[in-house]
């Protein structure tokens, strides 16, 4: 049976604070308006924070107080599940993704965890565990997009052939099984979209209709090429493409491919060295990109320029926290303290080196800010000799022995024997002149009238109170004890201050696309105040994880209304289709994972919705069109085309070349009955005087029917008609000029 919060509060302080343990929880439960059986964890966490910590700095040195909250805290939290077991597990999970620094900090906890227990860095690795599986469900949400886009774009560039179309469908099927385990394919995704645009730029640039071939082209497709592909030997080398010797269109096709592959390695290089945004020839770089793009032109030099500055201020930045450490090292090294006083920050500096060679970026200002306070520490044990040595001078002869013991301590000896130094002071002064004694007596009070103030609102007010009562009974108290728990206390609220300011720093790192950015600075200007106050950065993340649950409710609700609306126009054969198809491939998944999603993939969910009701649109604006198409024909008509079509008739030419895949029908428009309907007859009649009044030899006519395209062209004295699939119109074509 777990122990009562109650109890547990009462063994911790117990041995610190003796019987005055039951003092502090009395008064604890009466500001909480509770009996000791109904205080929770919570309660209990909350009084340990507050009174009893103030109480433990009043009377314990700052590291012991410290260590005694952590201690009663880890004993309040539940046992946290699988331990160090768990953070072996994700890390053999997450250990292949070297680059995410994550994962280096998580290595470094779990070697220093495998070492000695330590229940706050324990915590510390499971928050960081549902941080990283945050991060993954959001890469592989990305990865299903690339996925689609991968397979979309390899139906295009199918007809090509040759080794580097194999070597596409290699990597996508590498990365499609990756994608169903779980697992990330980074490598194998950049080398498939780099392929990939390589050949759908060579197919954009192969573009050209042949001069036997003519065409008349009724209604053109948006992003397809009508165009017969020429065989490329080529294509098992380098690609080159000289876009001054293509047709205007030809060369804006493929600036737009390029375009739209930068601006998605933009992204990523956005989200991988978001730390590093703000380094100044980073940022002026990621300002000519942008604008570049925007304009709709390809930035590939200073995209790589952009990306090796990236890495460059990646690099800097490990390097100068590789250097701080060192120099932390050397002046905690140096500092004439007692190995004991030294030992916890000796243990933070090398968890964070260790941080540092895994390829984590450690935050050195906790460590920093204790090495200060140890500073401070060594600065005031000096002044206070030298005071000692003075007052104990003004003395004579007697304090003269004490004076030169006193002269003689250095370092850790001196720390350690000023107790006994002070003591022994105390007795030589009650010997003193009476004159002697009270101007010792007022320089106390003096003393305490300006420590007063600043020890009481940081919990010392017994410790006042107690100086006080020894003043008025012609005692001299211990002022510098006094000034050293003023201190420790200082030092370790700023401790405290900076480590949570840390936390709530990686929680808005993954905020920045919410509105990150403000509070990252907010906390930066707070680090820089004596006595930093977390509580505004607290409230303002608070409030940005309100925003981000109320965004996925409506995410949510709007995922539900699109798949409603796009089930119906599944099975249409488009343009609109092939381009939407992508999205809703990652629209899927996404609904599924949205409350798992963290800011970024919650807005990259939205961008990608928003793109897909837009082409939604357009779909169901075909879907209307297709009807009235298919209501002006009649039923009737259309089974009769497409019986038409295939129907065998008399002498006719061999139209075995033409039956391609992709080709859904095909006939002759002369074929005996049933005959075509009266429209194509009236379409071929227009076409013919069409062809009298120009003078001019017409080639194929292609008219957009649904998703797929009504051929009528010439062939070996007949006319010949066909439904062709998009995919397939380039190799038809080709087949049509023989």
């Amino acid at each position: 049976m777990r122990e009562s919060p109650y109890r547990i509060l009462e063994e911790a302080l117990r041995p610190h604070l003796g019987a005055r343990a039951q003092v502090v929880l009395e008064e604890g439960l009466k500001r909480l308006g509770k009996r000791p059986e109904e205080l929770s964890e919570k309660d209990a966490e909350t009084l340990l924070k507050g009174l009893i910590f103030r109480e433990l700095q009043a009377r314990l040195p700052a590291a012991q107080a410290r260590r005694a909250v952590e201690e009663a805290l880890a004993r309040l939290a539940p046992a946290p599940e699988g331990g160090l077991e768990a953070l072996e597990r994700g890390l053999a999970r997450f250990g292949l993704y070297v680059d995410w620094p994550e994962v280096g900090r998580l290595r470094a906890l779990v070697n220093r965890l495998r070492r000695e227990p330590d229940p706050r860095l324990l915590q510390e690795g499971l928050a960081l565990l549902d941080h990283l599986e945050e991060k993954l469900e959001e890469a592989l949400l990305r990865q299903a997009q690339d996925l689609a886009h991968l397979e979309e774009a390899l139906e295009r560039v199918r007809p090509l052939g040759g080794p580097k179309v194999r070597r596409l469908e290699s990597l996508i099927q590498i990365v499609r099984e990756a994608h169903r385990e779980g697992t990330l394919a980074q490598g194998e995704v950049e080398r498939a979209r780099a392929l990939a645009l390589e050949l759908r730029k060579y197919l954009a640039s192969s573009a050209v209709q042949p001069a036997t071939l003519p065409e008349m082209v009724f209604e053109t497709q948006e992003e397809d090429v009508l165009v017969t592909v020429e065989e490329a030997p080529a294509l098992e080398e380098e690609l080159v493409i000289d876009l001054e010797s293509l047709a205007e269109p030809q060369a804006q096709e493929i600036r737009a491919l390029e375009v739209a592959e930068e601006k998605r390695r933009l992204e990523e290089l956005v989200l991988r060295y978001a730390p590093f945004l703000d380094h100044p020839r980073a940022a002026a770089l990621r300002a000519e990109v942008e604008a570049l793009l925007e304009a709709d032109q390809p930035a590939l030099e200073k995209l790589t320029e952009l990306e090796a500055a990236l890495k460059e201020a990646e690099a800097e930045a490990k390097a100068a926290r590789r250097a701080r450490l060192i120099q932390l090292e050397e002046a905690l090294r140096r500092l004439p303290l007692p190995q004991e006083a030294k030992a916890p920050l000796e243990e933070g500096l090398r968890l964070a080196e260790e941080t540092l060679r895994e390829g984590g970026l450690p935050d050195l200002a906790a460590l920093e800010a204790e090495l200060s306070a140890l500073e401070e520490e060594a600065r005031r044990l000096k002044e206070e000799k030298a005071r000692l040595l003075e007052e104990l001078s003004a003395l004579g002869e007697a304090a003269k022995p004490l004076a030169e013991e006193l002269a003689h301590l250095e370092g850790e000896a001196l720390a350690q024997a000023l107790p006994g130094i002070r003591a022994r002071y105390a007795e030589l002064l009650k010997g003193a002149g009476e004159e002697a004694r009270r101007a010792r007596l007022e320089e106390r009070k003096a003393a305490l009238r300006a420590l007063k103030e600043e020890a009481e609102a940081l919990g010392l007010g017994e410790e006042v109170a107690e100086a006080e009562r020894a003043l008025a009974q012609g005692e001299l108290p211990d002022l510098e004890a006094l000034r050293r728990r003023l201190e420790e206390a200082q030092a370790l609220r700023r401790r405290l201050a900076l480590e949570e300011l840390a936390r709530l720093q990686a929680l808005a790192e993954r905020f920045r696309p919410l509105g990150g950015e403000a509070v990252l600075k907010a906390i930066e200007a707070e680090r820089q105040k004596p006595l930093p106050d977390p509580a505004p950065i607290a409230r303002a993340l608070q409030a940005m994880k309100r925003r981000l649950e109320a965004k996925r409710q409506e995410l949510g609700t709007r995922l539900a209304a699109f798949f409603r609306r796009y089930a119906p126009l599944e099975g249409l054969k488009s343009d609109t289709q092939r381009r939407i198809r992508p999205l809703v491939e990652f629209l899927r998944p996404a609904q599924k994972a949205l409350d798992r999603l963290g800011p970024r993939g919650v807005l990259e969910v939205e961008r990608a919705l928003a793109q897909a009701e837009e082409a939604l649109k357009e779909l169901e604006k075909e879907k209307e069109a297709a009807d009235r198409l298919l209501k002006e024909l009649g039923q009737e008509d259309l089974e009769a085309l497409l019986s038409s079509l295939e129907a065998p008739g008399g002498e006719r030419p061999d139209l075995s070349p033409l039956r391609l895949p992709g080709v859904k029908a095909l006939g002759l428009l002369d074929d005996p009955p049933p005959p075509p309907p009266p429209q194509l007859k009236a379409l071929h009649q227009a076409l013919k005087a069409l062809e009298a009044a120009t003078g001019e030899a017409l080639g194929p006519a292609l008219v957009r029917l649904g998703g797929s395209y009504l051929v009528l062209a010439p062939w070996r004295g007949h006319e010949a008609v066909a439904l062709v699939e998009p995919e397939a119109l380039d190799p038809f074509l080709k087949a049509l000029s023989g």
